[in-house]
């Protein structure tokens, strides 16, 4: 083989790689994408239910206005956070502030009793196995996206293209606030 074949034969495999590692940062990178407006709708859900929960146990726990304040600041915030970063800190907000709300709600046997609360009590327990999800997937598809331009010969190839995951979407384990979310059930005979 003549030497001219031989490097325009080498030269066409390392386009075609070129080619197959930029195709392959575009599906991750879109990938990312959509998990991450994923993850948005199911926390876009959240803040939708959050008014009326507290409408609900307003009607019952009026006094508590330093709690709904609370709740509905730390739900425009989270509202307004476009990035993980951000999110992060404020979903944290959201649910501290929704534990404390729940605690408030506790000490109302009739605010417990009624079928509203309970409603939007299970409607955001689905949604945060929803929002839990959504943020498992999501960054799982980042870690993989980063682990493409961050192995070789992805490295090589992901700076110049302009290819950087962005960060995860995960709190420090000890700042992590779980919402409280309880079923009560009617107890049987009663």
């Amino acid at each position: 083989m003549a030497p001219g074949t031989i490097a325009l034969a080498v030269l066409a495999v390392l386009g075609l790689a070129v080619v197959a590692l930029y195709n392959r940062f575009v599906r991750s990178r879109n990938r990312v994408e959509a998990a991450w407006s994923d993850l948005d709708v199911q926390l876009e859900r959240r803040h939708d239910l959050i008014p009326s929960l507290v409408e609900v146990v307003r009607g019952y726990a009026g006094h508590e206005r330093a709690t709904f304040d609370a709740v509905l600041t730390a739900r425009s915030t989270g509202m307004a956070a476009r990035d993980p970063e951000a999110l992060t800190g404020a979903e944290e907000q959201v649910a501290a502030t929704m534990t404390r709300l729940m605690y408030v709600a506790e000490a109302y046997p009739e605010l417990k009793a009624d079928a509203r609360f309970r409603d939007l009590q299970i409607e955001l327990g689905a949604t945060e196995n929803k929002i839990a999800f959504s943020r498992q997937l999501y960054n799982d598809v980042v870690t993989s996206y980063a682990n493409a331009t961050q192995s070789f010969p992805g490295l090589l190839l992901a700076g110049p293209l302009g290819f950087s995951p962005p960060a995860l979407f995960a709190a420090d384990a000890p700042e992590r606030i779980a919402v409280a979310v309880t079923f009560d059930t009617p107890e049987q005979g009663a």
